[in-house]
């Protein structure tokens, strides 16, 4: 890990000074750490060419909004947690010595799963800009109301829903919106898809585990007076039309997250969603 970039998140307000002391304190431990904006488009990419390491300062959703811009690059990240729980954060604003870990060859990578979706309306598929790391999110407004729809899993019925939406998650946005639905928290590593309805109206509806490789559509989506949306990681939002199927399945892309040393899902569970 030689070159390295620093990419601070402007709206968690993180000091200058504290910054340029992490860049240099990285630059003695012998990488050249340079700090750079936050990239918001794949315009944006080259300015991280030949990077070994992007150091995100900020929460979960900074590390996402990168992820989802850089994979095609391949660049391995890692978090410094500058947010609230900080879930997917290797390390704590407080203690970076893990950095010089990662620096030495003391790391892993963790492959995280990524969504692709498509809704498919009048023969074209329309595509976000970017797959999902977290999750996709089905749901309506203005006005609160039952939405119906139907899940197919590789061109079978799968159920038929009443519920204010269903997230469709990966195992990293288990827990996240998923797991605050009544969603089981899955162990990052995983292939699979978990979707988990919204205050669901069947009594006999749970969250359902389908297979990594198994393609899903949502159809027949309909709610009465109301517009119907779907939102990926929180960050686009496509409106749905009458006849549109939405499509998920696993991405070619990968996100590769760096932990320094070896830590197990069991452990990252314990640490950061006790409570304490």
């Amino acid at each position: 890990m030689k070159k390295i970039f620093l990419l601070p998140n402007p709206k968690k307000h993180i000091p200058a000074d504290l910054v340029e002391n992490l860049r240099n304190k990285i630059c003695s431990w012998g990488a050249d750490a340079q700090i750079g904006p936050l990239p918001e488009t794949d315009a944006d990419l080259a300015v991280y060419e030949g990077a070994d390491l992007l150091v995100v300062l900020g929460g979960d959703g900074t590390i996402i909004d990168v992820s989802r811009v850089t994979v095609p690059m391949n660049i391995p990240i890692v978090g410094v947690n500058f947010g609230h729980v900080g879930y997917m954060a290797a390390m704590e604003a407080a203690d970076t010595d893990g950095l010089l870990q990662i620096i030495q060859g003391d790391f892993e990578i963790q492959r995280r799963m990524m969504l692709d979706i498509t809704v498919i309306r009048d023969g074209r598929g329309l595509s976000p800009a970017h797959p999902a790391l977290n999750d996709v999110v089905l749901s309506n407004g203005p006005i609160p109301r039952l939405l119906y729809f139907d899940i197919y899993c590789d061109g079978q019925f799968s159920h038929f829903l009443r519920s204010d939406g269903i997230v469709i998650a990966t195992p990293t946005g288990s827990s996240a919106y998923s797991m605050s639905a009544g969603g089981p928290v899955l162990d990052p590593t995983l292939s699979c898809i978990c979707a988990t309805p919204i205050c669901c109206h069947n009594l006999s509806s749970r969250p359902v585990i389908y297979g990594g490789d198994a393609i899903l559509e949502i159809r027949n989506m309909r709610c009465r007076n109301n517009s119907i949306y779907l939102s990926v990681d929180g960050k686009e939002v496509m409106e749905i039309c009458d006849g549109d199927v939405i499509r998920i399945a696993k991405s070619t892309y990968t996100v590769p997250l760096v932990w320094p040393g070896k830590k197990n899902f069991v452990e990252v569970l314990n640490s950061k969603l006790s409570g304490n």
